[in-house]
């Protein structure tokens, strides 16, 4: 269960434990193209590795690009376009954050997906996303 403080959605359970955001993210998501807000980090939280799981290619004609980030559009200090071939079914562990994602968050931040994709449309694609991160709950 965890244990919210008051005014904010981010996720921080006070136990001393690794805590992940874990969502899907698919080809045809309302607003994917301009990125989607997901979830939110708390303030403090450290990021140590992303997940990405492919469980259907994404399929558009020329390029298939999934980001993760801080911000809407394309922001990527999460996952870059780079660190995950989306048109192949498979699991890409630990990628590493970079920006201002690479230190300790000063606020609350909430995690945007984004797919974009050149040529012919897409048809298919899934992601399974999930971004671990250690919260500050030092006493």
């Amino acid at each position: 269960m965890t244990t919210n403080t008051k005014g904010t959605t981010a996720r921080k359970n006070s136990a001393q434990m690794v805590h992940y955001l874990r969502f899907a993210v698919n080809f045809n998501d309302a607003g994917i193209a301009a990125g989607v807000g997901k979830q939110t980090l708390p303030a403090g939280a450290v990021i140590i590795g992303t997940d990405v799981n492919i469980v259907t290619a994404f399929n558009a004609g020329t390029t298939n690009v999934l980001t993760v980030g801080s911000a809407a559009g394309a922001n990527a200090d999460v996952v870059a376009g780079a660190d995950v071939a989306e048109n192949a079914t498979g699991l890409t562990q630990n990628i590493k954050p970079t920006g201002a994602m690479l230190v300790p968050l000063a606020a609350d931040t909430q995690v945007f997906a984004q797919f974009t994709q050149t040529g012919g449309a897409a048809t298919a694609g899934k992601a399974i996303v999930v971004v671990k991160y250690v919260p500050d709950n030092d006493l």
